[in-house]
């Protein structure tokens, strides 16, 4: 991009970042008091191009470029627990004082990744002595957080502004620069308080049992340890550079700066291992983080549960999920069923993550969202607030409703200091099930009822594979086998590629792909309010006139609303204009009640000669309310469900133009290539072939009437298979 093309715009100049993997992030300045001169400008342009692949797309108000001093001690060394250095900020020169931050993360941590399909495992060198925390003398409630052991990357809070420090890569002179991120910078939590008053109506009945006042003590006075297992989606992984280092480093930086929000309840968040989807998503990332989160609890429950031990498991994704930035089940820590939290990562404000991390460690501690009675110190929102702050703490209800979770022994896990080697449930070694280092399979404790793989996690003679949805009887099934179907008209295909024994990650239509002229594709499904009706009720239910969404709608009661507002979380949002699509789904030619899950409620309400039906799920939070429309279902001509609002269908960020880049002979899948039709090739779809997309694997040539092939087609047609797939790996892994 020219430097003219970055003075388009005289209030407001913004930069592309130059990442091919954050093509669609941007960074900006924002107007405001402080005012950048063109000559500087043009030396950012000049001499910090690496930084702007990790600015990201936060609005930036303040650059300048420091050489931090690190100054030594007369008379001795300095000691290692602290240093101290001199900085130039903005013409005036500030000590910053720290002290070394350990133990935040367990020594040789697992760190989980994939390689052609197969899981292996490592556990990286971390330094402990590389975080420090710290003050700018002479500033009241100044902050500092940075690791030193490349240059100082981290962030400096002064004066209620929070600077951010990376050092230059091709500088000789270590010089770093520092920026400033817009002060309005916040982010909002999914988790919805409607069980507030329940559970201080709890609280409140609780607090006149008697305790042991000794006991008591011990639960608030001695520090707690939250051991937290990260996951990566693909997609950040991608924002990362496709860097397992950079990933995981960034990771534990941001735990370092959790840990600055939770030491004010006297607990420390401890890295206890990770997993990064390097090869494609294990689960539906969808938009919708709540549905989100149901599909990596389920995941975690699985396939995670038992392979590394932790108190909670939060999974980072990269997109933006529209309104809500992170999704948490409430009290969940230390149980077995729902520790999960998922945060969006869409951005590169490190501080302002680990605000919303902490903020969803929070709820899974037992913390519900903070109301107009509570208060932290010299802070305008607290950090239990619904819209969350990188300048925020906890405040005096969090504390309340952290010490009522560990009064009531839900807590237990938090009180065992970490080991120093790590939280794996069995060490690294052959036949732990999971396949490490140089092992070709791991078949576990039965290996001697395994024909592929033997007792030393070695494959047997004349092998190929021992396990996955394209091996069978020990070998790869043939090139073009259709390891996954299509679930949906939005959902696509893959195919086994005859040379390895997974199946492809799962694609699917690109969010915002439009089908039958109506409805919209978000997270590979079809997002029509007729089948949604179907799942719950049964053929033949279907969506409900407009006048039955217009009479329950706007009831403003909990079986027919447009949600809650933030400010009074008592009350329900009276839906109005075509935001009623977007409330309660509301069906009609209901002929049989469904089985309704556990604190879930249906009503029915006379419409003509017939009923219109409503569910609301009372008193649960975090986990998708089967009554509510879902996110991505079609409300109006051009427009979709968001939150309870009927939106214009762009925010699906779409941007597929597929006469262009698919040539009219294909769609757009999730990762924006170009799935073919059947008789044209990947990438583009220009030149002849069998169809698919370079992620789906290629699919085998098309069955002819008279079955002149055996090879299978593509999923539009039907297959003659010699070896149909067993039933178990027909479905989505």
């Amino acid at each position: 991009m020219s430097l003219v093309a970055l003075l388009k715009d005289s209030a407001k100049i913004k930069f592309q970042t130059w990442a091919p993997q954050k093509w669609n992030l941007r960074l900006g300045l924002v107007p405001g008091p402080s005012c950048i001169r063109l000559e500087i400008l043009m030396l950012l342009v000049i001499f910090v191009p690496s930084m702007y692949c990790h600015l990201g797309s936060i609005y930036y108000s303040f650059y300048e470029i420091i050489i931090p001093k690190r100054l030594t001690v007369q008379g001795g060394d300095i000691p290692v627990e602290g240093l101290s250095y001199l900085l130039l900020m903005q013409g005036q020169k500030h000590l910053v004082h720290l002290k070394v931050k350990r133990n935040h993360f367990v020594n040789n941590f697992p760190v989980y990744s994939y390689h052609n399909g197969l899981l292996g495992q490592e556990s990286p060198f971390i330094s402990h002595d590389c975080h420090y925390e710290g003050y700018i003398e002479g500033v009241s409630g100044s902050f500092v957080s940075v690791n030193i052991c490349a240059g100082l990357r981290g962030i400096l809070i002064k004066e209620e502004k929070s600077y951010s420090s990376e050092p230059m890569d091709s500088s000789r002179r270590f010089e770093h620069v520092l920026y400033t991120m817009a002060h309005q910078a916040r982010v909002s939590c999914g988790v919805t308080s409607r069980d507030s008053h329940v559970v201080s109506t709890s609280w409140q009945q609780g607090s006149r049992k008697p305790h042991d006042l000794q006991a008591l003590s011990y639960l608030w006075s001695h520090k707690k340890y939250v051991e937290m297992f990260v996951v990566v989606n693909n997609q950040r992984f991608q924002m990362w550079g496709s860097n397992v280092n950079e990933t995981v480093q960034t990771v534990v930086d941001v735990i370092a700066l959790a840990n600055s929000f939770t030491r004010g309840i006297n607990t420390e968040v401890v890295l206890a291992g990770m997993e990064i989807w390097t090869e494609g998503d294990l689960i539906d990332v969808t938009v919708d983080l709540q549905i989100t989160l149901r599909n990596f609890n389920h995941w975690r429950q699985e396939m995670l549960f038992h392979r590394a031990k932790h108190d909670v498991a939060h999974m980072i994704v990269g997109h933006h999920p529209g309104q809500n930035m992170g999704q948490a089940f409430l009290s969940g820590a230390c149980s077995s069923g729902f520790v999960a939290a998922v945060e969006s990562f869409h951005h590169e404000d490190a501080l302002l993550f680990a605000a919303l991390m902490a903020h969803e460690l929070g709820h899974n501690l037992g913390i519900q969202h903070d109301h107009s009675a509570c208060f932290c110190k010299d802070k305008h929102f607290c950090l239990m607030h619904e819209n969350i702050t990188k300048e925020s703490g906890f405040s005096n209800c969090s504390s309340d409703y952290y010490y009522q979770f560990l009064r009531e022994h839900k807590g237990a896990c938090l009180f065992n200091k970490p080991w120093p080697r790590g939280r794996k449930r069995r060490d690294s070694a052959c036949g732990n099930g999971v396949v490490e280092d140089t092992e070709q399979c791991d078949c576990g404790s039965a290996c001697h009822l395994d024909p592929c793989c033997d007792a030393t996690c070695t494959l047997k003679e004349n092998v190929e594979c021992s396990h996955g949805l394209c091996c069978l009887g020990c070998t790869f099934r043939r090139k073009g086998f259709l390891c996954h179907p299509t679930q949906d008209e939005c959902d696509l295909p893959e195919y086994c590629d005859g040379s390895s024994a997974e199946c492809p990650a799962d694609s699917y239509k690109q969010d915002g792909t439009l089908y039958d002229r109506i409805h919209y594709c978000s997270g590979g499904q079809c997002k029509n309010p007729d089948n949604q009706c179907v799942n719950i009720y049964g053929y033949p239910a279907r969506s409900a006139p407009e006048d039955c969404y217009i009479s329950i709608n706007t009831r403003g009661d909990r079986f027919g609303n447009c949600g809650r507002p933030t400010e009074d979380q008592q009350t329900y949002v009276i839906c109005s204009g075509d935001n009623v699509f977007c409330g309660k789904l509301i069906c009609t030619g209901v002929q049989s009640l469904p089985r309704v899950k556990a604190q879930h409620t249906v009503i029915q309400v006379p419409h003509d000669n017939d009923w219109c039906w409503s569910m609301d799920a009372h008193n649960i939070t975090d986990i998708p309310d089967d009554g509510d429309v879902r996110v991505g279902t079609s409300c109006a001509p051009n427009k979709v469900c968001m939150d309870h609002s009927c939106v214009h269908h762009s925010i699906l960020l779409y941007d597929c133009r597929t006469e262009e880049s698919c040539h009219g002979k294909g769609v757009c899948n999730n990762l924006r290539h170009c799935h073919c039709e059947f008789g044209f090739a990947p990438p583009d779809c220009k030149n002849p072939g069998n169809g698919g997309s370079v992620d789906s694997g290629p699919p085998g040539m098309q069955v002819t009437n008279n079955n002149e092939s055996g090879i299978e087609g593509s999923a539009r047609v039907q297959h003659a298979q010699k070896e149909p797939a067993p039933k178990e790996e027909a479905g989505k892994r």
